[in-house]
């Protein structure tokens, strides 16, 4: 079991009593009393975060005092002590005892128990958008995640279907016979089963080398679906590489995709700042809303009013927007379609003079170098320096269906990104990551790690983000999660130093919750310029809820 090593501030509580003691005239003729251990009580932690197993906890004695520096604490599961604290690595309960002798020989103990609980998981990086790999019975999942770009899974000892499964939810649409196409390589070849919600829903073959796998599940309900491949009866070691999936359905028609969208504060933010002045007046009912622009000195940019219609576009989808648009005066403004409140990638734009009562109609397709299938779509009208309001209402985005629907689901890694010369190698394992690094730069992005994208929904606030940690020389490294394939408004950030002994990091989120971010370890700084040839390594990365009672 471990023992705590003596905390010095305790350490000179004991002299002082001691000296004050001997200074007091108190006899040293024994008592015999025996020592008493006070104040032991029960703690709640969350795992991997430090408790202080001495906060309230004494013993005293009426011979030698307050005897606390020589209380040895031994923590059963085992548990290292250093200094009165100690780091819980797993959930469970573990008796925390405390012993102490005094001169005489006299001893005290108490107990207490500490209960270390883990926090709920929002999503981890193992799972590849939102693909995981299960094992069920004696089984075991020896690979799991992205290897080096590669999806694998990979499972040993497996005796029947279920034993092996890759599984991923699915938002379907009821009414609709969905298809799914599964890109592989497999190192066996046999039948596999699929089931929806833990019931048989088909079965397909899977053939050794590279193949493609289609099944199709008609969804008689709009519901989240469980889909599964079984393959644990394929083989009893068997590695199963996924190299591409997409699902779709046949559909024809036209559906407005704002059916039931409202104008209100949610969704509609006025632009302006101290030298320009304007509102946004949001009319009853939620049909429109108006832009008041009353500034004449302003910068032509200060007087705008962003619009977010809460849609994620999708590459190669054709959308038709239309609008009322009036305005109270013939002055200059403008209407653009952009990916976000700030970020570039605008996909329409138009300057407009136009006053009274118009209509407003135009399609685009958003493309891979448009940037809109990583954001929501918005609406931006900018009417700048000129005195104006310009009411906007009757929004509407529509897709017109025709034939089989298909997404496309991406299985993205881990990626290295180099500049001005510095350079890093990246391996990837089952959602962890090592990066070497031979010479480092003293600008921090010029060597950094990015993970794949990811949402969190509701305020940022609710979350936390943890990983472990560690390198061959301590390495002062910034972490955040900013917007992916930008930066502000950041979810996280935080100049953390990685050390030669692992360690856990939990970085609290900011409030800036609602974008698409990603996770960004910059290496670059002026203090490792002196290092070469150093491996960091960062495992089990995960964004968490809060535990609201213990964070």
């Amino acid at each position: 079991m471990a023992m705590n090593k003596i905390k010095i501030v305790a350490a000179v509580c004991a002299i002082a009593f001691s000296a004050a003691a001997v200074f007091g005239g108190c006899s040293s003729q024994s008592t015999g009393a025996a020592p008493k251990v006070s104040g032991a009580h029960d703690v709640d932690c969350v795992i991997n975060t430090s408790v202080d197993l001495l906060d309230g906890v004494a013993a005293l004695d009426d011979e030698d005092g307050d005897i606390t520096p020589d209380m040895v604490i031994t923590v059963a599961p085992e548990v290292e002590v250093s200094e009165g604290y100690a780091v819980f690595p797993s959930e469970g309960s573990y008796r925390v005892t405390y012993k102490v002798t005094d001169s005489d020989g006299n001893t005290a103990s108490d107990t207490a128990i500490v209960t270390a609980v883990e926090r709920e998981t929002y999503l981890d990086f193992v799972s590849v958008n939102g693909f995981r790999g299960e094992v069920n019975g004696g089984a075991s999942l020896t690979k799991n995640g992205m290897y080096d770009g590669v999806y694998i899974i990979e499972g040993s000892g497996c005796e029947i279907a279920e034993d092996l499964q890759l599984t991923r939810t699915y938002a379907l649409t009821g009414g609709y016979t969905y298809t799914f196409t599964y890109g592989y390589n497999s190192s066996a070849g046999g039948r596999a089963y699929i089931y929806a919600d833990g019931s048989p829903a088909g079965e397909v073959s899977i053939y050794e080398g590279d193949n493609t796998l289609t099944f199709t599940y008609p969804a008689s309900n709009s519901a989240d679906v469980e889909i599964a491949l079984l393959l644990g009866g394929i083989s009893e070691e068997i590695t199963f590489n996924l190299q591409s999936a997409s699902y779709g359905y046949p559909k024809d028609g036209t559906e407005n995709l704002l059916e039931d969208f409202a104008f209100d504060s949610s969704n509609t933010e006025v632009r302006t700042d101290s030298s320009a002045d304007g509102e946004v007046n949001i009319s009853e009912g939620g049909s429109s809303a108006t832009l008041t622009v009353t500034a004449t000195e302003a910068a032509d940019w200060q007087c705008g009013m962003f619009i977010d219609t809460g849609i994620t576009t999708s590459i190669g989808t054709e959308y038709s927007v239309s609008f009322n648009i009036s305005a109270t005066e013939a002055s200059n403004y403008i209407v653009s379609f952009q990916p976000t409140k700030w970020n570039g990638g605008v996909v329409y734009r138009e300057d407009l003079t136009l006053s009274g009562d118009n209509t407003i109609s135009v399609s685009f397709t958003p493309t891979e170098t448009t940037a809109m299938d990583k954001y929501e779509f918005w609406l931006y009208i900018q009417s700048g320096t000129a005195l104006n309001t310009i009411t906007i209402s009757d929004l509407k985005v529509e897709i017109t269906y025709s034939g089989m629907q298909t997404s496309a689901i991406s299985l993205k890694d881990f990626t290295a990104s180099n500049s001005e010369g510095y350079e890093g190698t990246l391996t990837t394992s089952g959602g962890s990551f090592t990066y070497t690094v031979s010479e480092f730069s003293s600008t921090d992005w010029h060597q950094q790690v990015i993970s794949p994208e990811f949402y969190v929904s509701g305020s940022g606030s609710n979350y936390v983000i943890t990983f472990k940690a560690k390198a061959t020389k301590p390495v002062v490294t910034v972490f955040a999660a900013p917007v992916y394939d930008g930066w502000d408004p950041t979810l996280a950030w935080e100049r953390i130093t990685i050390t030669e002994e692992e360690q856990e990091f939990a970085i609290w989120c900011s409030d800036n919750g609602g974008n698409t971010n990603c996770l960004v370890w910059q290496f670059g700084a002026s203090a490792n310029v002196k290092y070469k040839d150093v491996t960091i390594e960062v495992t089990d990365i995960k964004i968490c809820y809060k535990n609201t009672s213990l964070d």
